[in-house]
């Protein structure tokens, strides 16, 4: 059987949703002249950078954005994500055991891609960051599609091409709701990564497995071959 596994980046295999966060505010609020405090992107479409900008951009008054303006903003993301990894490179790890983990797939039978709703230059800073080794050819990202579904759908497609061969089950893992309903939509069984109440929300979305990290590689690689298609329980 051809296996993938799918991983979403941010509080998946790197521990950097609080430092993404906070440098994505800044930089969009400056793009757009608004106040950080008052960036709000509970109402955006999909959870992706591209789509969370383009819903802002609209909120306040901006209008769709130009090609030049999500540019500017992800060019200013970039560079306040670069300044705080100069001055605190400990806000970029990884999820405990991620590294290991990614090196021990292939003898598990297990091929592997990276779906996330990051835009691109930001995310392979935070994995360089985190000393994870990816091949670029294995990621999707924001600047490839609008929604998640778009860019799961993608990056298994560059799997395909990348191993040269289709695959047979294909398990999602993220550590957001949006992943779990994701991986809903696409009909593929998931692994949350999260713990607390990060982690009962992903059991609420219909998770079967949530896992706190990956330092326990038994329990995730049988959890890959276990972990069944989210069925949210409320």
């Amino acid at each position: 059987m051809n296996r993938l596994a799918i991983f979403d980046i941010d509080g998946t295999l790197t521990d950097t949703n609080g430092v993404d966060d906070e440098a994505y505010r800044a930089a969009v609020a400056s793009a757009i002249a608004v106040a950080p405090d008052i960036i709000d992107w509970s109402g955006a479409l999909h959870i992706t950078d591209a789509e969370i900008f383009r819903h802002l951009c609209t909120r306040h008054g901006v209008g769709e954005p130009s090609v030049e303006l999500i540019s500017r903003a992800r060019t200013q993301f970039v560079e306040r994500l670069t300044s705080t990894l100069d001055d605190e490179p400990h806000r970029f790890t990884e999820i405990h055991g991620a590294g290991a983990m990614l090196q021990r797939l292939e003898s598990e039978g297990w091929s592997f891609a990276l779906a996330t709703g990051g835009w691109g230059p930001s995310a392979r800073l935070k994995l360089r960051a985190a000393r994870l080794d990816v091949d670029d050819a294995l990621l999707a990202c924001a600047d490839d599609g609008v929604s998640r579904a778009d860019i799961v759908r993608l990056a298994r497609q560059r799997a395909e091409s990348f191993y040269g061969r289709r695959f047979d089950r294909v398990v999602s893992i993220g550590d957001g709701v949006w992943d779990a309903t994701t991986a809903a939509a696409l009909a593929l069984p998931f692994i949350g990564i999260a713990r607390g109440e990060k982690a009962d929300r992903l059991r609420s979305a219909g998770a079967s497995v949530v896992l706190s990290d990956y330092r326990d590689l038994e329990v995730f690689f049988a959890a890959l071959i276990d972990a069944g298609v989210p069925r949210a329980t409320r």
